[in-house]
């Protein structure tokens, strides 16, 4: 297995001493940044859901108003029904 060599630093020596001394306050600075930005997107998320979801209760409740009174009007409709049950004839004399 053949090892695969670094490309040489751009930095100098003595710069790249100072970024590994500092390389904590460097991780601190943009974990703080990484958080805000999370705090930020998880902020948008929960306001996009929201907006979703009364989006989705105003189509809802929309649906309703529109088909509930003919819902109601199927169910107030009293039909009569006349059925024949018998039919005869009766003849009567004129007198």
């Amino acid at each position: 297995m053949k090892k695969i060599e670094e490309p040489p630093s751009l930095l100098s020596p003595e710069k790249e001493e100072e970024i590994f001394k500092n390389l904590k306050k460097y991780s601190k600075k943009y974990d703080v940044q990484d958080q805000d930005i999370s705090v930020l997107l998880n902020e948008q998320d929960c306001e996009k859901r929201k907006e979703l979801k009364d989006e989705w209760e105003r189509w809802v409740n929309e649906w309703k108003q529109y088909h509930d009174p003919e819902k109601m009007e199927y169910e107030a409709e009293d039909i009569e029904v006349e059925e024949l049950l018998d039919v005869s004839e009766e003849v009567i004399k004129d007198v």
